[in-house]
């Protein structure tokens, strides 16, 4: 089973809160968001807590700016849904892309942006 890692797609879900315990955005009943694990996808600092987790994991990560007050810090709830490889073209754009054959010929791809 894949883990994640530089140049892996991952699919994952999450709800954040601020320091009083607020949601900010809660992302769990919605469509995973993919991001190309290495890239400026998501925040660097939580893509380093989510290293070597698998699909079907759950994390709570802990994010806080440095001397600032603790309302300032965020909790993530994550759920990783798929971790896969990157094609080369992800790696090259920077972001996961969704190959279709809709609008093709049999001798091309054609992408489209993934949802972030």
């Amino acid at each position: 089973m894949a883990c994640v890692d530089k140049n892996m797609v991952v699919a994952l879900r999450y709800t954040m809160r601020n320091g009083k315990g607020e949601v900010l955005e809660d992302m769990m009943q919605s469509t995973p968001v993919n991001y190309l694990h290495g890239s400026d996808g998501i925040l660097s600092l939580l893509q380093d807590q989510l290293r070597g987790l698998k699909a079907g994991d759950k994390k709570q990560v802990f994010l806080s700016k440095q001397n600032s007050e603790a309302d300032d810090d965020f909790v993530f709830d994550v759920m990783i849904d798929n971790v896969r490889e990157a094609i080369d073209e992800e790696i090259i754009l920077g972001y996961p892309v969704q190959i279709t054959t809709a609008i093709c010929n049999d001798d091309c791809y054609c992408y489209e942006e993934s949802q972030r």
